[in-house]
This record gives structure tokens, C-alpha cells and sequence, in this order.
């Protein structure tokens, strides 16, 4: 929940919260600008620091013969710059020396104060008036400095179409950032899409699934879909090539027992021929299955079934068999065991996973049928377990691939068509359930899962 709480995790709210920032920077830039621009002329109280410093300069100032003198002891002194103003008639005697851009108004403004102040205009200070009487006439005294220069950095030390300038390459660098931004994923995006499409089965989105926003799901999602459709084309081509290989066996004895029939003149080949005839039908129809099952194609006809009923029925089915092996078939499970199901589908699942159990397990053998209930986990488990010789552990997952073959488990005497457990994986899968294999000492056990109803008419 606080994942999207943060709006850089969303592509929607990082472009909100991208545009708004760049609206509020634009915003404070141009209050800066209008300021730098329109900076105000105001006057303020004089330090008293300041105001005896002033005075003692002007001292030697005030002791001038007469309005020339002053005059040029002023020019001589290029550290103080001194405004004079005839204070009878508000003339400025040095107008060379006033700032640029100041009104000499203002000097009038301060001439009618009845004490020193300090005028601030832009980067001047002007401090004044002084009055002072050379040779009876009285001369008002403005004392200007600079202010300290501004850094390079500052907004004040710029010029107007600087400002100007340095705020529109602000907004479009942000801009043109989260332009990139989005631009760029899409376009590995639609990179890794057209490779894809031309064959390249390897293709994957790296940068674009990194991202935590929408467009990383969209890239994950893409990983994804190419994951299985990449496992469907090659699960597909290597099903065709398991397909051709396990039917030409047959075929090919066929052919060869017709060339013998054909050959000796008798019928004696026609039961091996009838054999491979019948292991090609079940092939087929196997194959049939597992193509309607992995295509989800099998309307499953969903009913309440006993589960410990079913294993009773197939162990009664299969008894001949086992005993012919001299084999046990022991089930351990409660009187009922009622769940949702397709009863004739899942009957096939656990009928070819008993019909294993008893084909690899050795003579003499029991084979343990379990069933317990798992209310916590609303599971229901069900174990069929031999006392074979089990399987490598790098092969217990492999075995409910098609047309796997365990090497020295399964031969011409002993296999089947390759598919019976692909199948049962496929039926359990349907109903909700797992399946998967272990070894134990000895033997093998496969565990089916499977949902337990939450509630039941039978008891």
C-alpha cells in the first residue's frame, strides 16, 4: 500500500509531479526576474556607525576655502565619491558623478529630511545630506558607494535577456528530461517487440523492467507473455519431434512384421502386428488428451466425489495386475473424502499414477495409497508411494513433461507412451491442485494437492 502512496512509483503522478515542479520553478524564477527587474529606490534610517564615519570625512571638507577649492579637493579624492548640491537652488554641482539611472529628484527627496538618511538604488547607496557653509553659502554633501558585487551565480548580477534566456533553457531541460524519460523505455520497448516478432524468441526488456511505474509493469508484462510464448514454441516443437520419433517405433515394426507376414506366407506376425496397432491407438488417443487438456479445451463436469470411494474402485481395477507382481496395494484413508470434481477425469489422473506405481515397483513390493485432510491449508493430500528404485533428483520435476524419458527406467517392455504423466499433470492442474514427485527410502512418492471444499453436504 505505501508503494503507491509515492508518486515517482507512478507514471501518472511522476508526470504530474514533474510538470508541477516545473510550473512552480517557473514561477519562482519570474517572481526573482520581476523583482531583479523592478528593484524599488527606497531610503532608510542611516546606521549611527556609518553616520560618524561620514563625519569624520567630512571635516576636512567642511574646512575648504571656498566652492572651487571643494571642488577639486573632491576630484583629487577618487576613494569617496561625494554628490554637491547648492542647497538655495537644488542644483546638482557634479552631475558627472551621479549613478546612472537615479533620479536627481531624490536628492531632493533626501534634502527635506531633517537628518541623514540612506537612499538604496539598485547597486548604490547614497547617504546624505551633509550640510556644510564655504564661504557662506550652504552646500548639502551626498556621500555615494557601491554595493558589494554580486556573486555569479545571482539572479541580480544577470542581465535582463540573460534572465529571460536562463528561464526558458530551465523549462525546457526539465521538459525535455522527462520527455527522455518516457520516450526511451518505450523505445527499447518497441525494439525488443519488432525482434521478437521476427523470430529473436531471446528477446527481453532489461532497462524498461527495472522501472517501478507503469511502464515497468508494461515491460515485465512483456518479459513475461515472450517467457511463455517462447516455452509454448519450443514445448510445441519439441512435442512434434517426440510425436514423429515415438510414432515411427511402432510403424516401422509394423511395416517390418507385414514384410515378414508377406514373406512367410503365414499369420503368425498378425498378433505383433495387432500390438503395434493398439500401442499406436493409445498413442494417438493419449495424444488426443493431453492436446485438448493443455489447450483447455476439456469441458470438466464438475460434481461431488468420494475420493476414498475412487481409490477403492481403482485399487479393485488394478488388483490383477499387481498381483501378477506379487505386489500389495495398501490404502490408508478415512471412510469419506468428499470434494468437487470432474469423478471420470480425475479417476484417469490417479489411475495412471497407480498403474506407474505398480509397473516400476519391484516384486514383493507394497504400494501405499494415502489420504489426509489438511483443514488449516483447506488441502486435501493424497500420496501414492512404490518401493522402486526412485528417480535422480535433477528428474523428479522433468517427469511430467511429454514424452520424458528417465534413462534405464523406462524401455520397450516397460514404457508406455510417454504422456501418462504429463496428462495427470494437466487434469490435476485443472482442478485447481498441484502434483509433484520425491523420493524416499526406497522408493517413489507422488503427491497430489487438491482443494478442499469449504463446505459439504455429506459427512
Amino acid at each position: 500500500m505505501l508503494r503507491w502512496l509515492n508518486p515517482i512509483n507512478s507514471l501518472a503522478g511522476r508526470i504530474f509531479v514533474w510538470f508541477w515542479l516545473v510550473l512552480l520553478l517557473t514561477v519562482v524564477l519570474t517572481l526573482l526576474i520581476s523583482r531583479s527587474l523592478s528593484d524599488p529606490t527606497d531610503i532608510r534610517r542611516l546606521p549611527s556607525s556609518l553616520n560618524r564615519q561620514l563625519q569624520h570625512q567630512l571635516a576636512p571638507l567642511a574646512r575648504s576655502i571656498d566652492r572651487a577649492s571643494l571642488m577639486h579637493q573632491l576630484a583629487q579624492d577618487r576613494r569617496s565619491r561625494w554628490l554637491v548640491v547648492n542647497s538655495a537652488n537644488q542644483q546638482l554641482l557634479n552631475p558627472e558623478a551621479l549613478p546612472a539611472r537615479l533620479d536627481p529628484h531624490w536628492l531632493t527627496e533626501l534634502s527635506q529630511l531633517n537628518r541623514p538618511r540612506l537612499l538604496r538604488h539598485q547597486n548604490v547607496y547614497i547617504a546624505g545630506p551633509f550640510v556644510i557653509e564655504i564661504a557662506g553659502q550652504q552646500l548639502a554633501l551626498y556621500q555615494q558607494r557601491q554595493r558589494p558585487p554580486q556573486p555569479w551565480w545571482s539572479l541580480r548580477a544577470l542581465s535582463e535577456p540573460l534572465l529571460v534566456l536562463l528561464l526558458l533553457a530551465v523549462s525546457a531541460t526539465a521538459s525535455f528530461i522527462l520527455a527522455v524519460s518516457i520516450s526511451r523505455p518505450l523505445r527499447e520497448l518497441l525494439q525488443q517487440n519488432l525482434a521478437f516478432a521476427s523470430g529473436k524468441l531471446q528477446s527481453r526488456v532489461s532497462q524498461l523492467a527495472k522501472r517501478r511505474d507503469e511502464l515497468g509493469q508494461l515491460g515485465r508484462s512483456f518479459n513475461t507473455m515472450a517467457e511463455r510464448i517462447s516455452d509454448l514454441l519450443q514445448n510445441q516443437q519439441r512435442l512434434l519431434r517426440d510425436i514423429s520419433h515415438e510414432l515411427r517405433s511402432p510403424l516401422t515394426r509394423a511395416q517390418l512384421a507385414l514384410g515378414l507376414a508377406e514373406q512367410q506366407q503365414n499369420l503368425h506376425q498378425l498378433p505383433r502386428l495387432k500390438q503395434e496397432l493398439e500401442r499406436i491407438d493409445a498413442m494417438l488417443d493419449e495424444l488426443l488428451t493431453f492436446s485438448r487438456l493443455d489447450a483447455g479445451q476439456y469441458q470438466l463436469d464438475i460434481g461431488s466425489c468420494d475420493l476414498t470411494a475412487m481409490l477403492t474402485e481403482l485399487i479393485e481395477l488394478n488388483q490383477v495386475e499387481a498381483d501378477s507382481k506379487l505386489q500389495q496395494l495398501q490404502l490408508n484413508a478415512p471412510d469419506h473424502v468428499w470434494l468437487n470434481a470432474d469423478g471420470r477425469l480425475l479417476s484417469r489422473a490417479l489411475e495412471n499414477v497407480l498403474r506407474n506405481a505398480i509397473k516400476y515397483g519391484p516384486r514383493h513390493s507394497v504400494i501405499h495409497l494415502g489420504i489426509h485432510l489438511q483443514p488449516q491449508s483447506q488441502q486435501i493430500i493424497l500420496q501414492i508411494c512404490d518401493e522402486g528404485p526412485g528417480l535422480p533428483e535433477s528428474e523428479l520435476a522433468a517427469i511430467f513433461q511429454p514424452f520424458y524419458r528417465v534413462s534405464n527406467s523406462r524401455t520397450l517392455q516397460t514404457g508406455g507412451t510417454g504422456l501418462g504423466l504429463a496428462i495427470v499433470a494437466k487434469i490435476i492442474h485443472q482442478h485447481n491442485g498441484t502434483v509433484n514427485a520425491f523420493n524416499r527410502s526406497p522408493g517413489l512418492c507422488l503427491q497430489v494437492q487438491l482443494p478442499l471444499p469449504a463446505t459439504t453436504e455429506h459427512n
